[in-house]
């Protein structure tokens, strides 16, 4: 399945690449944010099984994928901020806001700071703190925090591929690569 990405400026003046599956007029619009170092092609293989009743928006966020890399503004409140932004430019009202793993964080964020918008929440591989998670504070110290420009692309391979549950087409996982190795260090 094609999709068409489509990009947005939010009133804070950061660009966001997204595309949109399903009825324009759909009663229950669903938002699709991402995990670290990816982008909004990790839901592309999700959005063709998604009832055609749902208008489901896939969106990358800043610094991540296509989106702008502004030099500061990557706490959990600027990109749930972001998410409210992106909902208030498309006119949305309350939605089902679906994060996985980093996304997930920011959904939990999203729908505590805009209960108004949050019609439901749906986590996958959750956690509720970056600081409280053991794995996330040693990976942190032992690998991220050591990142330079430009990222290895074998050190992303090998972080993609630990992500796998099971295996994926070789073409899927060469994009999430792909992806990830256009987030700078800093992000």
């Amino acid at each position: 399945m094609a999709f068409i990405v489509k990009s947005v400026e939010i009133p804070n003046r950061i660009s966001l690449p997204y595309v949109e599956h399903g009825d324009p007029s759909g009663n229950i619009p669903i938002l699709l944010l991402h995990g670290v170092t990816d982008s909004w092609h990790s839901f592309e293989r999700v959005l063709p099984y998604l009832p055609q009743t749902v208008q489901a928006f896939a969106l990358t966020q800043r610094g991540h994928g296509d989106a702008d890399r502004p030099a500061t503004g990557y706490r959990t409140r600027d990109f749930a901020a972001d998410v409210a932004g992106f909902a208030h430019t498309l006119g949305l009202g309350p939605a089902v806001i679906v994060g996985h793993s980093m996304g997930s964080t920011k959904a939990l964020r999203f729908a505590i700071d805009y209960r108004e918008l949050t019609l439901g929440l749906v986590l996958v591989g959750s956690f509720a703190s970056y600081r409280k998670n053991p794995v996330v504070v040693e990976f942190r110290e032992s690998a991220v925090s050591q990142l330079a420009d430009s990222i290895d692309q074998g050190f992303v391979r090998k972080f993609q591929e630990s992500t796998l549950a099971q295996p994926v087409p070789q073409a899927f996982l060469d994009t999430i690569i792909r992806e990830s190795l256009k987030v700078p260090a800093r992000v």
